[in-house]
C-alpha cells in the first residue's frame, strides 16, 4: 500500500509539471483579451463592474477573478505564461483540497490520492485549465472545497479560526462565479451526514454562510441592478437532459463513450462489492453524500451546460469513482485505475498542445491582420472571423476569437489604432478551410467549400437559417450555415479583409 501511495504521488508531481510546461507556451485566446483588459484597469473597476465591465447592466459579478488577474498583470503585464501557470497552481491547488476533504471524512489515503489525482488529469477539465479565463471555475471550486473543509473542521473543534476560514471561502467563492449559491445546500448535506443538527457549530457555520451569500446579493444588486441576473433559465426537460448529458461527461475524452462506460462499470463494481458483502468505505450514507453534493453543486448550470461548468462537480465524482475503484480486496482494480490515470493523463496532454496549436492559430492571424488594421483609416470590415477549432478527434473546441478581435489588435499594436474593426461574420474551423467568393453589387456572396461552418454570434445567436442580421454598417442574410450574403455600406477609406488558409486577404479596395 505503501509504494503504491508513493507512486501516486509521484505521477501527481509528473503530471503537474507536464501541464505547468505545456500551458506555459499557449497565448491568449477568445475572451481573454477583454478580461486581462478589463483586469489591468485595477482594483476600484474590479470592484465596481460586471464581468463584461459593465455598470447595472445584470450578468456576472467575478471580482475575486478579475483581482488574480490584476495581480498577474501587475507581475508580467499580458505576458501569457504567468496567468497560465497561475491557473495550474490553482488547479493543483484544487486537487490537493478534494484530497484533504477525503480525509475529513475518513476516507483512506490511497482512495483520497487517488480522487486528487484522477481530478487533476480529467479531460473535461482542458477548458477550465488551459483558457485563462476558466479561471472562474478554478477559484469558485477552490473556495467551495475549501469552504467545506472548513466546515467540517469548525463541527469538530469549534474554532474561531475555522469559522473564520469559512466565511472567508464562502466569500471568495461566491465573488468568483455564480454556481456557488448553491454552498449552503451542500454544508446542510454535511449536517445531515454528520448527524449534526442540534450542534451548536453547525447552526452558526451555516447562519454564516446564509448572511455572507446575502450579503453577496446585495453587492451585486447595487453594482449591476440584479441578484441573480447571470444564472440561466429554462425548463426542466432542458434540466434533466443536462443532468443526463453532465453524467456522461464527466470521464469522457476523446472516446465519447468513456464516460458512460465509466459510470455503468463503477455502479457495477459498486453492486457487486456489496452483494459480496466487501466492506470499505463506500457505504450507503457516504454514496448518497457524494451523489447529493454532485447534484447540488451542478444545479446552478443546468439548462446551459458547457464542459467548463463540470469542473466543480466533478471532484464529488472523481471522489466516488476512486472509492469504489481503490479497494483492497480487489487488488486488480488499482491497475485498471491506474491505466485510466495514464490514458487520462496522455488525453490530457494532447489535448493542452492542440490549445498551443489554436493559439499560434491567434497569433498568426492577428499578425496577418495588423497591417491591414494600420492602413485603414476607416472601417475594416473582417469576413470570415474564425471564431473556434475543432482539430479531428479534439475533445472540445479551441476558441480563437468571436467577439475579442478589436482587443486583440488593440492590445498587439505599438501604437494606437484608428480603425474601426467590423466583425461580418464568423466560421467554426474543422480543417483545411476553403471558401468560394462572388462580387456583388451591394457586397459579396460567400460559400464554405471544406473544413467549416459559419457561427452566428450576437443577433444571429442560436436562429436557423434562413434569416438576416442587420447591422449599422450593413446587413448579412445568412441562407444555410455554408453559405450567405454580405451587403456592406462601404465609404472611402474603408477595406475589406476574408480569412482564408489561415491568413487573411485583401478584398476590397
Amino acid at each position: 500500500m505503501s509504494k503504491g501511495l508513493t507512486f501516486l504521488k509521484l505521477c501527481a508531481t509528473a503530471a503537474f509539471a507536464i501541464l505547468a510546461w505545456i500551458a506555459s507556451d499557449i497565448s491568449l485566446l477568445d475572451d481573454d483579451w477583454g478580461h486581462l483588459r478589463l483586469a489591468s484597469k485595477g482594483i476600484i473597476s474590479a470592484l465596481t463592474t460586471g464581468w463584461e465591465g459593465l455598470v447595472g447592466q445584470g450578468g456576472y459579478y467575478r471580482p475575486a477573478v478579475v483581482l488574480s488577474f490584476y495581480l498577474d498583470y501587475l507581475i508580467g503585464g499580458y505576458a501569457p505564461a504567468i496567468y497560465h501557470i497561475h491557473n495550474i497552481l490553482i488547479h493543483a491547488g484544487c486537487a490537493y483540497l478534494i484530497f484533504f476533504f477525503a480525509r475529513c471524512l475518513s476516507i483512506d489515503s490511497a482512495v483520497a490520492w487517488g480522487a486528487a489525482l484522477l481530478f487533476f488529469v480529467l479531460p473535461i477539465h482542458t477548458d477550465s485549465i488551459f483558457w485563462i479565463v476558466g479561471r472562474t471555475d478554478l477559484l469558485c471550486a477552490l473556495f467551495y472545497l475549501g469552504a467545506l473543509i472548513f466546515f467540517l473542521k469548525y463541527m469538530e473543534r469549534y474554532s474561531t479560526g475555522a469559522l473564520l476560514g469559512l466565511a472567508v471561502c464562502s466569500t471568495l467563492a461566491f465573488l468568483s462565479k455564480e454556481m456557488a449559491v448553491s454552498l449552503p445546500i451542500a454544508l446542510a448535506a454535511l449536517v445531515a451526514y454528520r448527524k449534526a443538527w442540534n450542534t451548536a457549530p453547525a447552526r452558526r457555520g451555516l447562519t454564516v454562510v446564509c448572511i455572507v451569500l446575502l450579503a453577496y446579493f446585495g453587492v451585486r444588486w447595487l453594482v449591476l441592478g440584479s441578484v441573480l441576473g447571470g444564472t440561466p433559465r429554462a425548463s426542466i426537460i432542458d434540466w434533466a437532459r443536462d443532468g443526463v448529458k453532465a453524467v456522461a461527461k464527466f470521464g469522457m475524452s476523446d472516446i465519447w463513450w468513456l464516460g458512460i462506460a465509466l459510470v455503468v462499470g463503477s455502479a457495477g463494481i459498486f453492486i457487486y462489492q456489496h452483494g459480496r458483502g466487501i466492506s470499505h468505505k463506500f457505504c450507503r450514507p457516504f454514496a448518497l453524500l457524494l451523489i447529493f453534493l454532485l447534484g447540488v453543486s451542478l444545479a446552478p448550470a443546468l439548462g446551459h451546460l458547457h464542459n467548463w461548468y463540470l469542473y466543480l462537480p466533478s471532484a464529488f465524482f472523481c471522489l466516488g469513482i476512486s472509492t469504489i475503484w481503490l479497494t483492497k480486496k480487489r487488488p486488480i482494480l488499482y491497475y485498471l485505475f491506474g491505466v485510466l490515470i495514464l490514458y487520462y493523463g496522455i488525453a490530457i496532454g494532447r489535448e493542452g498542445f492542440l490549445w498551443r496549436e489554436a493559439s499560434q492559430m491567434s497569433e498568426n492571424a492577428i499578425a496577418n491582420l495588423m497591417p491591414h488594421a494600420q492602413a485603414t483609416t476607416g472601417t475594416l470590415f473582417v469576413c470570415n472571423v474564425p471564431s473556434a477549432w475543432t482539430p479531428s478527434g479534439a475533445f472540445s473546441g479551441k476558441p480563437l476569437f468571436a467577439y475579442a478581435l478589436q482587443n486583440a489588435l488593440a492590445m498587439r499594436s505599438p501604437q494606437s489604432l484608428q480603425t474601426e474593426i467590423a466583425m461580418v461574420n464568423h466560421v467554426w474551423l474543422t480543417g483545411d478551410f476553403a471558401y468560394r467568393i462572388h462580387r456583388t453589387n451591394t457586397g459579396f456572396d460567400l460559400a464554405i467549400e471544406k473544413g467549416g461552418f459559419f457561427s452566428f454570434h450576437s443577433k444571429g445567436q442560436g436562429q436557423t437559417p434562413p434569416f438576416e442580421i442587420v447591422q449599422t454598417w450593413g446587413r448579412v442574410t445568412v441562407h444555410a450555415t455554408d453559405s450567405l450574403s454580405i451587403a456592406l455600406n462601404m465609404q472611402p477609406g474603408d477595406h475589406v479583409v476574408i480569412y482564408n488558409k489561415g491568413k487573411f486577404e485583401k478584398l476590397w479596395p
